[in-house]
């Protein structure tokens, strides 16, 4: 089905299905269509995603990624492709274990190629256009649901052409709630857990409400249900489907 995958995925090893829209003050300039694998020998999980984004421009960009955890929720494999006209560039991480470190691939339509070598802590996040797969370091360590937590995410500011190697930075992520709250989603009522995320170098006592991110995670594998920021990004889910149900 996927010809820009590492592999051939098998519908009997699929767990979840979904889409999300993407807005801007209620107007729709993205969709993205997502299925989850597992691979019970490797004990990994398999995001696949496909979106479609209205450019500014008019030009449509088309994302496909592949996201490959491990039963820790450690990235071992990210392929980010992104294509737009004739402009076509494809991002690679994997992760080295032995060595901790990622060796980062950038390759673009005109032939150009560049490899980093990345040193990591033991628990790190690569980041993504699209969203399936986004919150995933919330499984990575435990999380103190009553305190501040801070986890390590890797950036790529490279579009169609290398700049720089990507870099890490810290982001902090507080729980709203300790419990899961009921919320309504296009008429379907849905458990979510609420969490702010923030820059690591906010301060609270300068700002009573710093600009965050608001994330709604699903009980499914760390997918959320809804993402907003404060300029009026909405990401929402429009449909999940568990299909390990079925087993």
């Amino acid at each position: 089905m996927y010809t820009w995958t590492t592999r051939n995925y098998r519908k009997e090893d699929k767990i979840y299905r979904g889409a999300f829209q993407f807005s801007r003050n209620e107007n729709a300039y993205a969709e993205e269509t997502f299925d989850v694998y597992r691979d019970k020998k490797e004990q990994s999980l398999h995001y696949i995603s496909e979106a479609i984004v209205k450019v500014t421009t008019g030009e449509i960009l088309n994302l496909n990624v592949e996201y490959i955890v491990n039963k820790d929720y450690v990235p071992i494999y990210v392929g980010i492709e992104k294509i737009m006209g004739k402009e076509h560039t494809k991002e690679i991480y994997e992760y080295q274990n032995k060595k901790s470190h990622l060796t980062y691939r950038f390759n673009n339509s005109k032939g150009e190629e560049h490899v980093e070598d990345i040193a990591t802590a033991p628990r790190f996040h690569v980041t993504t256009p699209t969203s399936a797969s986004a919150m995933l370091f919330l499984r990575s360590k435990k999380f103190d649901a009553s305190g501040k937590n801070y986890f390590n995410v890797l950036l790529s500011f490279n579009q169609w052409e290398f700049k720089e190697a990507p870099k890490f930075k810290n982001i902090m992520v507080e729980r709203a709630s300790l419990t899961a709250e009921k919320m309504n989603i296009d008429g379907q009522n849905v458990q979510a857990v609420q969490y702010k995320l923030f820059d690591e170098g906010v301060d609270f006592k300068a700002v009573k409400e710093p600009l965050h991110i608001k994330i709604f995670l699903s009980q499914h594998g760390a997918i959320p249900y809804l993402v907003r920021t404060d300029d009026g990004t909405k990401i929402q889910i429009k449909y999940l489907n568990d299909l390990s149900e079925k087993e």
